[in-house]
């Protein structure tokens, strides 16, 4: 029941969906596989009155078939993997970033565990994206457990981007995505992350979505 689980979010005070777009091709597996424009079109209409900010994480073959599509569907915000640049990998995520701007939309790019963050510098020097999704799972399935890595990579990005991009105007909030819950939401702040996703901690906590908020805003 996507419309009761959305609404649900919003009930609890969230503003703010991240929704995981897999494909079933870039993650090779029959499981990784979840919706497509037609979801985000009826998320966006059922609840446009209630002003919510849908980012569109595109885990997917050939991000670049679905910046019209998603842009269309009422998407805020698309963020394309790293890992999903084929060739010249920078040239490649800057064709995209560039499409994702044209359309009217703000542009994010998340990173796998293994990524260093220093691999997308050049690109979020650009000024082009405004977002960093960092990974702290393996993409496709939730409930793994948070990778502590993840936290020295977001400290290290939250100095780059002080050091080299606030003095430019150039803003980019860090996302972190994955194990998220009450026990690793704290050290994920005080390394630097903006903005926090969470999903088996919200929508499987045994007391219920509404208490689970109350816990990771604690």
């Amino acid at each position: 029941d996507i419309k009761g689980e959305v609404q649900k979010c919003i009930d609890a005070g969230v503003k703010h969906l991240h929704l995981d777009v897999f494909d079933g091709v870039f993650l090779d597996s029959p499981h990784a596989l979840t919706f497509g424009p037609q979801m985000i079109r009826a998320i966006h209409d059922r609840f446009r009155e209630d002003d919510l900010t849908l980012d569109i994480h595109l885990c997917v073959h050939r991000p670049e078939r679905y910046t019209k599509a998603m842009a269309d569907a009422g998407a805020t915000r698309i963020i394309f993997q790293w890992e999903a640049m084929r060739g010249d990998q920078l040239r490649t995520a800057l064709e995209i970033a560039y499409a994702i701007t044209l359309a009217g939309l703000s542009c994010g790019v998340s990173i796998n565990p293994e990524t260093p963050i220093s691999a997308i510098y050049p690109l979020l020097d650009t000024g082009l994206v405004d977002l960093v999704d960092i990974l702290a799972v393996e993409p496709g399935f939730g409930g793994q457990n948070f990778n502590p890595l993840a936290l020295q990579k977001i400290a290290n990005l939250r100095s780059w981007i002080n050091d080299r991009l606030t003095g430019r105007g150039i803003d980019i909030r860090i996302l972190v995505d994955g194990g998220v819950n009450n026990k690793t939401s704290r050290n994920v702040v005080e390394a630097g992350a903006d903005i926090l996703v969470a999903g088996t901690a919200l929508f499987r906590h045994r007391s219920g979505f509404a208490h689970a908020i109350n816990e990771l805003v604690d």
